[in-house]
Parts: C-alpha cells; structure tokens; sequence
C-alpha cells in the first residue's frame, strides 16, 4: 500500500453516490418509526403555521368595515379569529422547540453508533493501514467528520422534508386562492432549484479539496505533539511553525475557495428568491388588477398569496441551508465510508479453529514476505523451533528481526510458505486465541492515562489486585513502585513520561507475564534497563520463561548468550543456527558481531 504523508492529499476512491446517502440513512433504520413520528408532527405544524395567513384574509374581507359599513359580529369574530392566531403562534413555538429536542436525541444516537462502527473496524485493521497513513488523517474521521454527520440526522433530513412539504402544501393554498399565481410561481421555482443543484455540484468538489487540506493540517498537528521530545531536542520549532503556517495557508485557500459557492447559497435563496416572488406576485396581480383579466383579484386574497409567497421563500431558503449542510456532509461520508470500506487483507477464516493448550513448538516453512508489493523483507525463510526453547535472533538493523516475531502474532500476513503452532498453520486459527497464546512486548513501550495497576491488569482485565502485584513482582517492578506517592495506585499520564524508560519497560514485562502466554516475544524488551536490573530480569528469565518458547531481539550479550538457538538474520533470511559457544567457535557473522 502506498504511504501517505501529512502534506499529500487523499485520493478517495469512490465518489459521493445516492448509494452512500441511503446507506447513511439506513443507520436511522431502527428508529424510522420515532423519525415518523417527528416527520408527521413537523409536517402538521407547518400545515398550522399555514392557518394564520387564512385568518388575515377573514379579516381582511370579513371583519374590516366595507365601505364605511362594520359587520355586526366583529367583536366575536375578531376575538374568536385573534385567540386561534395567537394560539397557533404560540403552539409553534412549543412545537419547534420539541421537535429540536427529539431529533438531537435520535441524531446523537445514531451517530454514536456510527462511531463504534468505526471505532471498532479501525480496531480491526492490521497494521498496514497505520503505517501507511498519519495519525491525525484518521483521527479526524473519528472525530469532525462524524460530528458533522450528527448534524445531518439532528437537522438536515427532517427539516428538508418538512420544508418541501411546506412548498408543496403552500403551492397547493395559492392554487385554491388563484391559480394564475400558482403557474408563475412555479415557473420562477423551477430555473431557481436547476441553479442550486450546479451550485451543489460544485461546493461538492471544493469541500473535497477542503477537506485534505484540514486532514492534511490535523495529521501534522498530531505528529508534532507526539514528537514534541525529540522537536524540542533538535531546535526544530521555528521551522516546524513555518510548515504549519504553509499548511495552515493551503487550508485557508481552499476554505475561502469553498466558501465562495457556499455563501452564494444564501444570497440567491434569501435575497434573490424573496424579491423575484415579490416582483411576481405585484406586476401578476397588477397586470390582473389592471387589465381585468379573468376573475377579479381581492385585497384579502392578494395579501395571503404574499403571506404564502413569504412561506414559500422561507422553505426554500431553508432548504439552500440544508442542501448546503449535506453537500458539505458528502466529503466526509466519503472519508467514512473509506474507512468502515476498507478490505483487512488479515482475516479469520469462517471455520477457524480455537488454539488451546499448546506446547510452543513454532515452524517457519518456506516463508516469503514483503510490506510492499514486489520489495521482499524476508525469502524461503525455514526454521523449526522446539517447545520450550528460548531463541535470539541478532544481526543488523531493518534485516527482519522484528518482522520475524511479528508474523508469528499474525500482525502481518506472510506472501508465501507457511508458519505454524503445534502443528497449526496460524491462518487456520482464530485470531483471539492466537493472541492470547503469544504474548508480545515491544520495544516502544506504550502506557496509558491511569494508576499503574491498571495499566500492568491491561493484559487480563479479570486479574485481582493481588496477581497484578504478583506479577510487577516477578519482574522486580514491585519496590520501584511503592516508592510511588499513591503505591500501586498512582496515576500517571499518557505514555508514563513520569517515569524513566526503564520502569515504563518493568511494568510491560509485569503486564506481559500477567497475562501467561505460552510463546513470549521480547522484541528489545531490556534496551532501557540498567544493568544491575539487567542481572535480575536475567534470573527472572530462568524461572518466568521456564517452559514456554520465547523469541528475544536483543543487542546486550549477557542477554543472548544464555539462549538455546541463536540466529543471525540477514540477506532477507537466517544466516547463522546455533547457541553461542557454537557460533562464536564457528568465526562466522555471529563471531564477528561478537568481536565487535
């Protein structure tokens, strides 16, 4: 897979399609009936927002003195006729007020479900996929852009129904009051919605160019907290802030960009459309009035179609608002749908079987693998370890040690051959099962925000207080640890920048042999130590490891030379087999690095 950089831009494979809204909208599918329920209720108050206008023609025609002659009933009726006014007025208010609250309850909880959606399949990607994008471009998914669909379902769909229904109905009232007014109102709506659709069209495609320069920014901004250490050692701060003044540039470009054709939504919906209806409505019912053409317009009726017209223009500006929502929403269901779309070249299979009880016996047949396509790390790599035995793999760097240890947990999925357990080709098992039967730790050590206790039980949620102590005690973690304000309970921060590099490795180890695998892969596990913990690790080696296969990358001789089979690994494969007296009595690469 290529890799992507915070300075190139994303190419999404498929476009925004009517597949993508429906499949967004099927989300709300178990909650269609409450989506129902707030459509039909919205639709009624619009209907009722609509009486109003009915009542000033009564007035108007009815109640208001006709050549100096004042009904008998005004009182009554203009009573009757104010209160139902008053009443529909205020009951809107309530109406929206309910409406508004309903719909960000089922708009937030949709959302919250697609979340965990993505959530869980970023959860199930390999790790291909992380090493081919920065942090930050998926972040942002997770974050704005799911937030920004959260306002599709609390606003956008239900407002844009309830809108078109108000055009709909309002269109249908003038038609019953004069149809001439009805045929030019339509007439003018019809070039007006062509427009916006262009408009649409081309906001679609800034949004995209808009959206990879903010991914673009935020992958930046993420990689520089995370590297703030070595920034910091290497006075890079000055130059770090002219890129992110270049990138942040870029972005206000393409947001400006993309604001010309949003903004020009309201304008044209607000402004344009409001002074064409009123242009409309007055030359048609002057050209009526004047000319007498078919049945004579009256004052009531005129001011209702206006009050209509006012309806119309309302919806249709509110729905430009909408449309404009959704137009930006699309770039980020693309980015979303990217993601939840995305193939996991790593994949159980169907009948795939649990791996139980092992002894530990660990087969290299044949095996070929490569991160990029045709660029091969390792080639017809063959190796057979007994149970039990514990192996070193030394040799240059980036010649495949840690690629070694990382296929046997399946993090990565080998091109060619085969690797098996007991017998068991690891794609034949479950992936669960595996992983919990080979316990890794890297040499990256990773903590998270919390009390040290629970980072050390991160391995075995079950495991009782009691176990965790036993286990930071096995690796000699114990005493640094009461040494702590709070013992076992102190709380440290993200990546334990509290503690020194050495201590953050011994509550990895604690938290690896918590939770007992059976293979146990120490990827340069004891690079931090000092020495002296080093000669206490090293007794725990003898009695934690006794019994179990281990695989160790280390680079300090008293780690190495202790082990069953070391292998020298080079040339995309394993160079040298042997322990160490046999090795260094062989003057060969090992004898060299040795020497060294």
């Amino acid at each position: 897979m290529s890799r992507n950089l915070y300075f190139e831009d994303e190419l999404i494979e498929e476009k925004f399609n009517k597949f993508m809204l429906g499949r967004l909208i099927s989300y709300a599918s178990d909650y269609k009936a409450d989506y129902i329920k707030v459509i039909l209720f919205m639709i009624a108050t619009g209907f009722l927002s609509l009486i109003p206008a009915a009542i000033n023609m009564k007035i108007i025609n009815d109640i208001l003195p006709q050549n100096g002659v004042v009904p008998d009933n005004v009182i009554r009726m203009s009573i009757i006729l104010l209160s139902l006014w008053v009443a529909l007025s205020l009951g809107g208010v309530v109406a929206h007020f309910i409406t508004t609250k309903v719909t960000a309850k089922l708009g937030n909880t949709i959302v919250c479900k697609l979340r965990e959606d993505l959530f869980q399949k970023l959860m199930e990607l390999n790790f291909d996929y992380y090493d081919s994008r920065p942090t930050g471009k998926i972040l942002i998914r997770v974050t704005n852009y799911t937030d920004e669909i959260a306002n599709f379902f609390i606003n956008d769909m239900v407002r844009v129904v309830e809108n078109v229904f108000i055009m709909v109905i309002t269109i249908i009232c003038i038609c019953f009051v004069d149809i001439r007014m009805a045929a030019m109102v339509i007439l003018v709506s019809i070039p007006f919605g062509f427009l916006m659709w262009l408009i649409a069209r081309k906001l679609h495609k800034r949004m995209r160019v808009h959206r990879n320069k903010q991914s673009n920014r935020t992958a930046f901004v993420a990689e520089d907290i995370n590297g703030l250490e070595v920034i910091k050692a290497f006075n890079r701060e000055a130059l770090n802030d002219e890129i992110f003044i270049e990138l942040s540039e870029k972005y206000h470009k393409a947001f400006m960009r993309t604001t010309t054709y949003r903004e020009l939504f309201f304008p044209l919906s607000h402004g344009v459309v409001r002074v064409i209806c009123t242009i409309v409505i007055y030359m048609t019912a002057l050209f009526i009035i004047t000319n007498h053409i078919g049945a004579p317009l009256s004052l009531g009726a005129l001011v209702i179609v206006t009050t209509y017209m006012q309806r119309f223009s309302g919806a249709m500006f509110t729905i430009c608002q909408r449309l404009q929502s959704i137009t930006n929403v699309t770039s980020s269901i693309e980015r979303i749908f990217e993601v939840l779309d995305t193939e996991n070249d790593i994949v159980e299979k169907e009948d795939a079987k649990e791996l139980m009880d092992i002894q530990g016996e660990v087969v290299f047949d044949n095996v070929t693998f490569s991160y990029n396509q045709g660029i091969p790390v390792l080639e017809h790599v063959n190796l057979k370890v007994e149970p039990g035995q514990m192996i070193a793999l030394v040799g240059p760097t980036g010649a495949g040690k840690t690629t070694i240890v990382s296929l046997i947990s399946r993090f990565y999925d080998i091109d060619k051959g085969a690797i098996r357990i007991d017998g068991m080709d690891i794609r034949d098992v479950t992936l669960n099962s595996l992983r919990n039967r080979v316990g890794v730790m890297m040499q990256d050590t990773f903590l998270f925000r919390g009390e040290i206790i629970d980072n050390i039980r991160f391995s075995r949620p079950d495991a009782t207080d009691e176990e965790c102590m036993e286990a930071a005690k096995k690796v000699f973690a114990h005493e640094f640890i009461m040494k702590k304000p709070q013992g076992y309970h102190t709380v440290i921060s993200s990546q334990g920048t509290e503690l020194s590099a050495g201590e953050k490795q011994l509550l990895s180890f604690a938290r690896l042999i918590l939770a007992n695998p059976d293979i146990i892969i120490l990827d340069e596990a004891t690079s931090n130590i000092d020495t002296e913990t080093e000669k206490l690790i090293q007794q725990m080696f003898s009695t934690v490891l006794k019994g179990k296969t281990s695989f160790v990358i280390a680079h300090r001789l008293s780690t190495i030379k202790n082990a069953d089979r070391i292998l020298y690994i080079d040339n995309k494969g394993i160079m040298e087999d042997g322990s160490h007296d046999e090795l260094v009595m062989g003057k060969g690469l090992y004898y060299q690095l040795v020497s060294r």
